[in-house]
């Protein structure tokens, strides 16, 4: 993450730091309804979405409590009917999934589950 702060800062690229431990489901959705709303007063040229996480091999994350969320679902967040000022302009998503087996993961983390 630090070398894509460097880059992001030589770029003149605005970034908002959301770091991201142990996320629950709902927190994952509301810190990406967070991160658009940034884009609020419509003068952002583009925008760029880095998460990193565990998941599966079906296109998932995993939460910290337990549950799992498609890439596809925060993506589409950021459909231009939810997010007007973002309209017609360039959206990157980075990715970096650490991909396990979710009976694996449950059992690792069943410490920390809070349902």
């Amino acid at each position: 993450m630090n070398e894509l702060t460097k880059l992001f800062s030589k770029l003149n690229i605005k970034k908002v730091d959301q770091p991201a431990l142990d996320w629950k489901y709902m927190e994952i959705l509301d810190q990406t309804e967070n991160f658009l709303k940034e884009f609020k007063d419509g003068d952002a040229s583009m925008s760029i979405f880095v998460m990193m996480a565990h998941g599966g091999y079906d296109g998932e994350l995993f939460t910290a409590n337990g549950k799992s969320i498609k890439i596809e679902s925060i993506i589409d967040q950021f459909d231009d009917r939810l997010c007007p000022n973002l309209k017609g302009k360039p959206k990157w998503f980075i990715f970096q999934v650490k991909q396990v087996d979710f009976r694996y993961f449950l059992v690792w983390n069943q410490s920390r589950i809070d349902f």
